[in-house]
């Protein structure tokens, strides 16, 4: 799998939360209260407004639009038939974050401490 350099641990001090941009798609790099990181998308699946618009940490993001409310560890949507939001491998290698450049297939998606 390929990985690109998305940001540095000194970036998230004062942050819980970066949205990037990987292949055309909105991706959420989201530091947990713990410490570590996970990476989903990060567009909500009605409209592709950018769910991390409003979000102040936490497991949960609420569409700005139209108030979709996803799971973003799980990648749920919690008030409508949605499919989930795609998840994204992590890598923290030394100081620097890297994501890869394509989402996890949905059958492989597992969550760790540190993806």
């Amino acid at each position: 799998m390929d990985y690109v350099k998305v940001s540095n641990l000194q970036e998230f001090k004062e942050k819980t939360h970066k949205v990037v941009k990987l292949m055309g798609r909105l991706v959420g790099i989201i530091r947990r209260e713990n410490g570590s990181f996970f990476a989903v998308e990060a567009s909500c699946k009605h409209q592709g407004a950018d769910l991390l618009t409003e979000y102040r940490g936490g497991k949960r993001a609420v569409c700005p639009r139209h108030k979709w409310e996803y799971d973003l560890e799980s990648g749920q949507c919690l008030n409508h038939d949605s499919p989930p939001l795609k998840r994204y491998e992590l890598k923290i290698e030394g100081e620097d974050i890297f994501v890869s450049l394509l989402p996890v297939s949905s059958d492989a998606q597992h969550l760790s401490p540190e993806s």
